[in-house]
């Protein structure tokens, strides 16, 4: 029998190797966008008003820059409609999933939705 321990150890593993991935892939279509406008690091911090040490780490996939700067960067580069594709409801197939496996465990119990809103 596989030690549970240990296949969660590698699933968050995998999870943060796909995270690094895909910030590493931002970074990068970040700095392409600003060279496509021929900006400098410089000029392109100016104008989000953030420091150059803060707009380096955006280039350098530096998990800690906060998601505002990213949202003021998207504005920038006029691509801000971009973020209403995040978090779509009916694109949310694992939180749907989850939702349906929780409805079937409350019915199995005879506690059905209404009656947990009914006890908050």
């Amino acid at each position: 029998m596989p030690n549970k321990n240990l296949q969660r150890a590698e699933s968050v593993q995998g999870q943060s190797r796909r995270m690094e991935s895909s910030l590493l892939s931002l970074a990068e279509r970040l700095k392409r966008a600003r060279k496509r406008r021929g900006w400098s690091q410089d000029e392109t911090a100016r104008l989000l008003q953030v420091s150059i040490v803060t707009y380096r780490k955006m280039e350098k996939a530096d998990p800690g820059t906060a998601i505002g700067t990213w949202v003021a960067v998207l504005s920038l580069l006029g691509m801000l409609g971009d973020l209403d594709n995040l978090l779509l409801y009916d694109r949310d197939y694992q939180g749907a999933t989850l939702e349906q496996s929780l409805r079937t465990r409350r019915r199995s119990r005879g506690v059905s939705p209404d009656d947990l809103a009914d006890r908050l």
